[in-house]
């Protein structure tokens, strides 16, 4: 059997988005996530652990020289178009059967919609992109085996994987804090304050300014 391009997304009912912004590179960084081991999905596929355990190990190389990029949007094919990339995955780890992982968004067009997304609330999923092929057992399901060649996650409004929508990463260096700025009444008191007047020079210089006035009114009629 010949290999198929399996696109696979990880879904959850609930947001939780995790943004690291670091104040050293503007690094914005988002984790949660990114598949999961021996359960069906909404495409009706099942990847055994060792399949995705088996990618996940040679691709270990490739993630520490951060070349494990995906992109915004699953492409048609299973090639990694630099044009269009987003982010790159950064972390893979195993939670039991779950794998987690960690992504940077990137400074590039498709990462600046990105990032302006998750910053403007919007649900982001994560989706696995590879190739490979199964066999359907007696539930109908598709279960993918060792032929599967994983080659990136991409990222998707609508993943198939349950519970794989992204956590907003707060960093230490840069804290975030959701309330703006003009809802702090002590800066804004501080900022817009009153200046102090002294009353009599005020008094003087209105009083000058009525006398010179009167003046000039009495030559006009003389």
């Amino acid at each position: 059997m010949s290999n198929i391009l399996l696109i696979d997304c990880c879904m959850n009912s609930e947001l939780n988005l995790s943004l690291n912004e670091s104040s050293e590179r503007g690094l914005t960084k988002f984790r949660g996530k990114f598949q999961e081991a021996n359960k069906e999905n909404k495409n009706h596929r099942v990847y055994t652990f060792e399949a995705l355990d088996t990618n996940v190990k040679k691709l270990e190389e490739c993630v520490k020289a951060r070349g494990l990029v995906g992109e915004l949007d699953h492409p048609e094919d299973s090639i990694i178009h630099f044009e269009k990339a987003s982010h790159v995955i950064t972390k893979l780890w195993w939670e039991g059967n779950i794998l987690m992982g960690e992504g940077e968004i990137l400074n590039t067009p498709h990462g600046k919609i990105l990032k302006a997304l998750i910053n403007d609330g919007v649900r982001v999923g994560v989706s696995s992109r590879g190739v490979g092929n199964g066999k359907v057992n007696e539930n109908g399901v598709l279960v993918i085996n060792e032929s599967y060649k994983l080659i990136t996650f991409d990222v998707v409004a609508d993943p198939s994987t349950y519970a794989a929508f992204q956590r907003k990463v707060v960093g230490t260096k840069e804290s975030y804090d959701p309330t703006p700025a003009s809802t702090n009444t002590q800066t804004t008191r501080e900022s817009f304050s009153t200046p102090k007047v002294n009353k009599d020079a005020l008094i003087a210089c209105l009083g000058g300014l009525v006398e010179s006035k009167v003046k000039s009114i009495k030559k006009s009629i003389n």
